[in-house]
């Protein structure tokens, strides 16, 4: 997985790119934990490059989310791929992030 950090209208976005697993998550979790420290707000979260996502990859959002919901904080999830839609509607995730078609329109709301 490679992790690029964009600044874009003043909002933080991590662009991810290939698979988020158990072996990459830990540097996942290392870089929304830095935003969290920070308390950074919005963070959106760029999907568009990811090919893959295990229960650990989601497991490190679910605590991302509840880190940043501690001050107030908003994790925005843009772009997913249909095949990582699917297991977030499965597992009702998508009932618990916010997830928007493009940086814009997460920028809008």
């Amino acid at each position: 997985m490679k992790i690029e950090v964009v600044d874009c209208k003043g909002v933080k976005v991590l662009a991810l790119s290939g698979d988020i697993d158990m072996y990459s998550s830990p540097d996942l979790r290392k870089e929304l934990m830095h935003f969290v420290h920070k308390k950074v707000s919005p963070l959106l979260v760029d999907f568009r490059g990811v090919s893959y996502i295990d229960s650990s990859g989601i497991a490190t959002f679910v605590e991302g989310l509840k880190s940043m919901m501690g001050y107030g904080g908003k994790l925005k999830f843009v772009g997913i791929p249909e095949k990582i839609m699917e297991i977030l509607c499965f597992a009702k995730l998508d009932r618990v992030f916010e997830i928007y078609g493009s940086i814009d329109d997460a920028c809008r709301n």
